[in-house]
């Protein structure tokens, strides 16, 4: 789930987006052996439209997390936990890509279960 820490009504702070990949959960992949019934491992195969989609796209679960963060009004930056610089270059390529549209946020939200 992202976690979004809205801009405060009236102030110039931004608002940022945090776990915007929900621990690995909205990743291609688990990086890490986690018990089967560890809250990542259960969001992890709740996910599995939502990985679907990305490979569709043509992209990774992680880059269209991010744009999907990137692109939620109010989030003006996300907090990115990656681990290695392939994961920063694949953030930062996913920000580079723009904004989604009305259409691809609508489309995403349809494979969100519960």
């Amino acid at each position: 789930m992202l976690h979004v820490v809205a801009r405060p009504e009236g102030r110039e702070a931004g608002g940022r987006g945090m776990r915007a990949g929900d621990g690995g959960a909205l990743t291609d992949a688990l990086d890490r052996d986690l018990p089967e019934g560890h809250g990542v491992v259960i969001d992890f195969a709740r996910a599995a439209p939502f990985r679907k989609l990305a490979a569709a796209r043509g992209t990774s679960a992680a880059a269209l997390a991010h744009r999907y963060a990137l692109s939620m009004a109010g989030v003006d930056t996300v907090v990115l936990g990656v681990k290695n610089r392939a994961e920063l270059d694949e953030c930062l390529a996913a920000e580079r890509a723009g904004p989604l549209s009305a259409d691809e946020i609508a489309q995403i939200d349809a494979t969100v279960v519960g």
